[in-house]
């Protein structure tokens, strides 16, 4: 049985990672560590692979080679059993917060305890108020997800995913959808409950103005690579063409504006070809 990673190691660690879709390259030997402890937010143009990489992470999909190591755990080796045990460590804050519409805010945060343990009731409801407590949200229990604004509804989703008190929570996309007040809410209660709960967070996110609020470590990735990395209030400023480009919004530089396609002369019917 592999060991657990030493404190001082990352809590996740990426060497060689490769994954290829549907012909397509997502991750070409990517290496990457998440430290223990921090805010991480990686971020890229659509369609590199971030919300991909969480995947790996949760052992939800598998690469073609390479490791993916979570607290000194190689992910792709893991048995079932042991796969699930360790997801009972990892918080997954899903980008539309993914409550179940047909329970109430306390039961969505008590439905991972009813399935995953056997805990009486009066523990349940004290862990369930606890959670709500963390995110401002005691006195919401009773309502119902449809009465919820956005930024509720994230703050309870977050309640829901710190419910296991997990080592790593993984946030796809928390910041969109969000009005000022809303955003600032949520930030504040990622940063605070690293802090307070130890966690080591991962963000996958665009927003640069937020993620210089909340974050530590930032990684660019992209052509299956990690092209930047470091501070978030500097790495816009490092001079990489890959970082001028998606921090800059340029249309030229390494990440084209055309899809791969055919000669355009015979697209329009000089040749044979559509695309």
């Amino acid at each position: 049985m592999t060991a657990p990673a030493a404190p001082s190691e990352p809590l996740v660690r990426i060497r060689g990672l490769t994954t290829v879709l549907n012909g397509k390259t997502i991750f070409d030997a990517m290496d990457l560590d998440i430290p223990r402890g921090r805010v991480t937010a990686i971020m890229g143009p659509s369609g590199t692979g971030k919300t991909t990489l969480l995947k790996h992470i949760t052992g939800q999909m598998r690469g073609d080679a390479g490791q993916v190591l979570v607290d000194g755990q190689n992910v792709p080796e893991l048995s079932r059993e042991r796969l699930f045990a360790l997801r009972e460590k990892i918080g997954y804050l899903f980008q539309n917060s993914a409550l179940l519409t047909d329970f109430d805010v306390f039961e969505n945060i008590a439905f991972p305890l009813r399935q995953h343990t056997r805990l009486p009731e009066v523990l349940i409801r004290n862990i369930v108020l606890t959670k709500l407590q963390a995110v401002g949200l005691r006195g919401a229990a009773s309502l119902m997800p449809a009465e919820l604004s956005g930024g509720m509804a994230r703050r309870v989703a977050l309640a829901r995913a710190i419910v296991f008190d997990p080592m790593l929570i993984l946030y796809d996309e928390p910041f969109v959808g969000l009005d000022p007040i809303a955003l600032s809410q949520v930030l504040k209660l990622i940063r605070t409950l690293n802090e307070t709960l130890g966690i080591t967070s991962v963000l996958v996110a665009h927003e640069l103005d937020a993620i210089k609020q909340v974050a530590d470590l930032v990684y660019l990735i992209a052509n299956g690579k990690v092209v930047a990395q470091g501070d978030p209030k500097t790495i816009a400023n490092d001079g990489s063409p890959w970082t001028r480009q998606f921090f800059g919004g340029d249309i030229d530089g390494p990440v084209p504006f055309q899809y791969p396609a055919g000669d355009y002369a015979q697209a329009l019917g000089l040749g044979g070809d559509r695309a």
